[in-house]
């Protein structure tokens, strides 16, 4: 059986979703107060799910020091106990191919999430990954020299202006959906993907309702999922589009704007 909360009499919030970095994570780093926000909720009976962009294997770390089970990865597009696969919604392989054939000829560089691995397209010295990595940090991807050894693909970070993006995205229009979070680079997620959509899959699997659960977040993937749950949060340095429409907004991720919002947004009375 899989995990989940652990006090079943608990009336008010039952499920907490977590978006990673610039919400949990703070330079990098997980602050402490963002720690006893977590063990908050688990001696509350609360339930602490991540909610992120980023793939499996790539947030087990955060995951594992944080003491958290369930992990909402690629946009929604998978969902995980304990890094195992419980529901998936992965590229067709038709789009997986074209886009790397095309890739390849323009030399175009994108990064794979899978549900255990993350692929490069180019060398991983691309300049504009090396951009990304330097702001808000990635672990070492790896390179593929056929497109047989390329696993079942959950997301897509294109390093891409708009106009080059179009190449790609035109022909599959009623296929993809997208993020762009640098004027340099996008996610791109199968379409009707998004955190909400993994979190409606998370709280039919417990039997919760939209009222019952939480979120934090602070970029615009996390839009959905703040206007979709009972109590959406976005933190105090969130995307200014984020913060214009957020139902409730928190201190700074530095400022223990986590640990803010769960005490007095989360736990307090309504």
């Amino acid at each position: 059986m899989t995990p989940g909360p652990t006090d079943p009499t608990n009336t008010g919030i039952k499920i907490v979703f977590f978006d990673v970095d610039g919400t949990l994570m703070h330079e990098k780093k997980i602050p402490d107060s963002a720690k006893r926000a977590v063990e908050l909720l688990q001696e509350r009976g609360v339930l602490p799910v991540l909610a992120t962009g980023r793939p499996e294997f790539e947030i087990k770390s955060v995951r594992e020091q944080l003491g958290i089970d369930w992990a909402i990865t690629c946009n929604g597009a998978h969902i995980g106990c304990r890094g195992e696969t419980v529901y998936h919604t992965p590229f067709s392989r038709e789009i997986v191919v074209d886009w790397m054939t095309l890739a390849a000829e323009h030399n175009h560089s994108f990064l794979l999430y899978g549900a255990e691995t993350m692929l490069i397209s180019t060398s991983a010295e691309c300049p504009l990954f090396l951009q990304a990595r330097q702001e808000i940090g990635f672990l070492d991807p790896l390179t593929y020299e056929t497109l047989d050894e390329i696993p079942e693909v959950y997301q897509f970070i294109a390093f891409l202006d708009e106009t080059e993006q179009k190449r790609y995205t035109d022909p599959y229009e009623d296929e993809v959906a997208l993020h762009r979070w640098r004027p340099w680079a996008i996610d791109l997620n199968p379409r009707g993907v998004n955190k909400s959509v993994g979190i409606s899959t998370l709280l039919d699997h417990f039997g919760f309702t939209r009222e019952q659960a939480a979120a934090f977040g602070d970029g615009l993937n996390d839009l959905e999922m703040l206007q979709f749950v009972g109590r959406g949060i976005a933190m105090g340095n969130g995307h200014p589009d984020l913060l214009a429409v957020a139902p409730l907004r928190t201190k700074h991720a530095g400022e223990d704007g986590i640990l803010y919002g769960v005490e007095n947004l989360v736990l307090a009375s309504k």
